[in-house]
């Protein structure tokens, strides 16, 4: 079907791109594009990243869990996993470090300031609603346009 949307260039780009996640497919995409040039790419995910990231209250940790590793909220000195609805798993203890520690939603716009230090920041529909502009008052929050029909979302580059 895309061949249908976009030109061939991309569909070789696409074809011919193979990482092992999603999130580098996506960035490998956008460099194959040119989406990225003059754009530092910071990963929150990167070791380096958390490390140099400030303390925060409330947090995930990234913990082993049936051969995997999942993001385990950390409340009340415990790792509980969400299994959905009103229900979680107490996880065994384990020593983690800042290289395992992900933010909550209300703690990701200052933890991911103390290493970007951004100035301007577009927000979509949904972050809106609760992100706290008040803990990075430094930063110029500029409102995403609403995209009505996301499915279809593309500009065509020349």
């Amino acid at each position: 079907q895309l061949p249908a949307y976009v030109d061939r260039r991309w569909v070789e780009a696409f074809q011919e791109t193979s990482v092992p996640t999603v999130a580098e497919f996506c960035l490998e995409m956008y460099r194959r594009m040119g989406l990225l040039e003059g754009i530092r790419v910071a990963r929150s995910g990167d070791a380096a990243f958390r490390r140099a990231a400030c303390d925060v209250p409330e947090f995930f940790v990234d913990a082993p869990y049936e051969g995997e590793i999942v993001r385990a909220r950390f409340l009340s000195g415990e790792l509980k996993l969400h299994k959905g609805g009103d229900s979680y798993e107490t996880l065994p203890p384990m020593n983690f470090t800042k290289e395992h520690i992900s933010p909550t939603r209300d703690t990701r716009l200052r933890w991911m300031q103390s290493v970007l230090h951004c100035t301007h920041y577009v927000t979509g529909a949904g972050e809106q609603a609760y992100l706290r502009a008040e803990d990075a008052p430094e930063i110029t929050y500029v409102n995403r346009n609403p995209i009505d029909r996301s499915d279809e979302a593309y500009t065509e580059l020349t």
